[in-house]
């Protein structure tokens, strides 16, 4: 066995998955890649090696989704897996060199399809579709090919897509003409286009899992009613699928009935024992304003070693006026994840409490620069800067608010009194999300009717 093996037999991999998380966290995913294959030659393509690659390495896969155990893991999985990497961060080149790679040796019907739609080999595509659905190893594996444009923003890619699925639509009929339609739809809210949209009947079927991504944009578009009746479709096939269950309970939260969501978590808790679903809840709690709970829900998890709880453990601290503690929990927070835009804006409130100026604003500029309208890390730069008494950068800043937050504050226009109010009244909210926070800051009608037709 030679070095790197007998390394690894003794400590499973763990200095390699910190090694990879920080070559993730600096964008450096060529190097990243370039270490992946060179363990992959080292370890002689063995299936240990295989599976900590498919599954350790940093961001979203695909890979979480299949049952392991009943798909065939073939060594050009890993090409794939390197292309969501690449997708992850930006690096759409990268992403098709190595999903061009993956296709001239790949031999998995889901990745195979995925890596068509998103090099833009539409028809072919859609040509397997029948011998997809056939070769589907659980329902939960469906839902991966209604978006295959997960995770990607760049509208160099996205728009030809759009522009892809409408030319070879006309000519698909049956499930494939169906999953085309839907393809149609993801795309146009992805571009900022608005266009029709409706499912057919809701069955008893692994079918219904095509409509969760779906049912998510309905639920950004702020259609309360036509994402849950999906939701609901989904969790009434597989009542314990933490997906399906988390979502349906952000969607009654949404739309104002929080005490239905929390109640539909716990109960769902029983069946649904992962950690990550009892951070879920966790957040949910913050989110509610019932911080104590929150902090007690979100200490099992990361006892157990999930990562997602320490930004809304160190937000429920900073609420309870535990400021020193919560300050370990975001730092963790974010030296876990430096792109965690959450965990930056809950810090900024804890340093700005703590007279830590300098570097609460460097945290909200970071913040500004991923998302130049981010409403509270607005707000929070407007109240460090009046606090430094630099008026006109206090202005400059409540000037950039977004409409609806200035509307929330009509009563004491550029006040930091209003300010502060707003961030009180928005309780444990610092997503950036309307839907977390729209019934507290928009006039309208939460209810209202869509702005586009389904």
């Amino acid at each position: 066995m030679n070095r790197l093996g007998s390394n690894t037999a003794g400590h499973g991999f763990s200095g390699l998955r910190e090694r990879y998380r920080l070559l993730f966290a600096g964008h450096r995913t060529q190097e990243l890649a370039g270490q992946v294959l060179k363990l992959l030659r080292q370890e002689k393509g063995s299936s240990r090696a295989l599976r900590f690659i498919l599954l350790n390495l940093p961001g979203d896969t695909i890979f979480h989704h299949r049952a392991l155990a009943s798909f065939r893991s073939e060594h050009a999985s890993v090409l794939f897996r390197l292309a969501e990497v690449c997708r992850d961060k930006g690096d759409l080149a990268g992403m098709n060199k190595f999903l061009d790679r993956y296709l001239r040796n790949g031999q998995d019907p889901l990745t195979i399809f995925c890596a068509l739609c998103l090099t833009g080999k539409f028809s072919k595509a859609y040509a397997s579709v029948p011998d997809l659905f056939k070769s589907a190893t659980s329902a939960e594996t469906v839902i991966l090919v209604a978006d295959p444009w997960l995770n990607i923003q760049d509208l160099r890619l996205l728009e030809p897509a759009l522009s892809g699925v409408e030319a070879v639509m006309k000519n698909l009929h049956g499930p494939a003409k169906n999953l085309a339609r839907l393809h149609r739809f993801c795309l146009a809210e992805k571009t900022g286009r608005r266009c029709s949209f409706k499912p057919p009947r809701l069955s008893r079927s692994a079918e219904v899992w095509l409509y969760l991504p779906a049912a998510e944009k309905l639920l950004d578009r702020l259609e309360f009613k036509k994402a849950e009746n999906i939701f609901r479709a989904v969790v009434d096939s597989w009542p314990a699928n933490e997906l399906a269950c988390g979502k349906l309970a952000e969607t009654l939260f949404c739309s104002g009935r929080s005490d239905a969501a929390l109640k539909l978590m716990l109960k769902k808790q029983r069946l649904i024992r992962s950690p990550g679903f009892r951070a879920w809840r966790g957040q949910l709690l913050l989110y509610a304003g019932r911080y104590k709970e929150a902090v007690k829900t979100l200490d099992g998890p990361i006892a157990a070693g999930n990562e997602l709880g320490w930004c809304w453990r160190g937000a429920a601290l900073c609420k309870l006026g535990r400021h020193k503690q919560a300050l370990r929990d975001l730092d963790t927070a974010i030296s876990i994840n430096p792109d965690d835009l959450e965990a930056r804006i809950w810090r900024a409130e804890v340093l700005r409490v703590l007279k830590m100026t300098a570097k609460a604003i460097e945290d909200l500029k970071r913040t500004l620069t991923v998302i130049p309208g981010h409403p509270w890390a607005l707000a929070d730069l407007a109240l460090l800067f009046l606090g430094r008494e630099d008026k006109p950068a206090f202005r400059a800043a409540y000037s950039r608010l977004p409409e609806c937050i200035k509307r929330a504050c009509s009563q004491r226009s550029g006040k930091a009194e209003a300010l502060t109010l707003l961030l009180e009244k928005l309780k444990g909210v610092r997503n950036h999300e309307p839907r977390f926070f729209h019934s507290l800051v928009l006039p309208a009608n939460p209810h209202r009717k869509s702005r586009g037709s389904l």
